[in-house]
């Protein structure tokens, strides 16, 4: 079902229609020519042509201009107005537009059409985290994925997380300007009062173990662990739900999977893979799965420990620190 999303585009935000809401925005191309439309038709009735531009992230700009330039050929035609996107090599984010003022406002909105059309093809940059930092879990963690390795057949040694980088996921974010990160971390700070009021003055403590699938256990690509408030308050998840609420909210997450507190300890990739973390996001490895039966009926029990949250973290996707920690552009402490 299509809903409505306000994209901004420039200094204007507009009600377009699409398939998935977010605020984010998108992978750039060369534009190739830059040739100027045929001329309208007299344009001295119309006022007086200008020359805009508009920041439009650099990742969308291929979506703007098509194969072969079919797209911006299309744009320039529809909206008479000359449109410029700028080269890759350029790095810009800048695309011009040059034309009479309903020429200009007709060739923003069918851009703006476009990359609200295109967002969900653009690979998400960060994710809200709650980064598990206990040096004992961590250990434990390592332990069970050295003993996973030789239960498991065929998978590769970087299919197991790196027990630095355990974390519970609440969302994931496309953020695709200096800008969006920014507005995404102050979003973040702001709902520090609604976090606080669930949290309360008591640490917030998660026990994880009791390991399960994502998928049938057969063809297992995702085995995790569950995470879980320590106490049974009930905290951790409120406080998930809310943030995770609030980001929806605001536009910045267009998933439609529903909120799984969970902790992912393998991530099956097959032997001797050599693609990195970002190819396999990129390419997929959703071809490849486990059987995961034998690992789950020795180890499913398994219990990792408890483990403090001090942060919920707007946390970079595949930039990871020297102990394995996932990079943020800011957080909400929890202390």
């Amino acid at each position: 079902m299509n809903t409505i999303s306000i994209v901004e585009v420039g200094s204007r935000r507009y009600r377009v229609r699409t398939g998935l809401a977010g605020s984010s925005k998108a992978p750039a191309i060369d534009s190739g020519a830059t040739s100027h439309n045929p001329p309208s038709e007299s344009k001295a009735k119309h006022g007086k042509s200008e020359r805009i531009s508009l920041n439009i992230p650099r990742q969308v700009h291929k979506y703007i201009i098509g194969a072969r330039g079919s797209t911006l050929d299309k744009l320039r035609h529809e909206s008479r107005a000359k449109i410029t996107v700028p080269p890759e090599r350029s790095r810009s984010d800048v695309v011009e537009i040059e034309g009479l003022l309903d020429e200009r406002q007709k060739a923003e909105e069918l851009i703006t059409q476009i990359v609200a059309d295109n967002m969900a093809k653009v690979p998400y940059t960060h994710f809200i985290s709650l980064p598990l930092l206990d040096i004992d879990m961590q250990r434990k963690v390592s332990e069970f994925q050295r003993d996973a390795q030789r239960v498991l057949q065929n998978v590769d040694s970087s299919s197991f997380v790196h027990s630095g980088s355990l974390h519970i996921t609440l969302g994931m974010l496309r953020l695709l300007s200096p800008k969006d990160v920014t507005r995404a971390v102050e979003f973040l700070r702001s709902l520090a009062k609604d976090v606080a009021e669930i949290v309360g003055t008591k640490p917030l403590l998660v026990s994880v173990g009791q390991l399960a699938t994502m998928e049938a256990a057969s063809q297992a690509r995702i085995i995790y662990a569950n995470a879980d408030d320590f106490d049974n308050s009930g905290r951790l998840r409120r406080m998930c739900a809310l943030v995770r609420d609030k980001f929806d909210s605001a536009g910045y997450i267009d998933e439609k999977r529903e909120l799984k507190i969970h902790v992912s300890i393998v991530r099956a990739k097959p032997a001797h893979s050599s693609a990195d973390e970002d190819d396999l996001a990129k390419k997929g490895s959703r071809g490849f799965s486990v059987n995961a039966g034998p690992l789950l009926k020795e180890f499913g029990s398994m219990s990792f420990g408890v483990c403090r949250v001090g942060q919920i973290q707007i946390a970079r996707r595949f930039r990871h620190a020297e102990n394995g920690a996932y990079e943020n552009d800011g957080a909400l402490s929890l202390l």
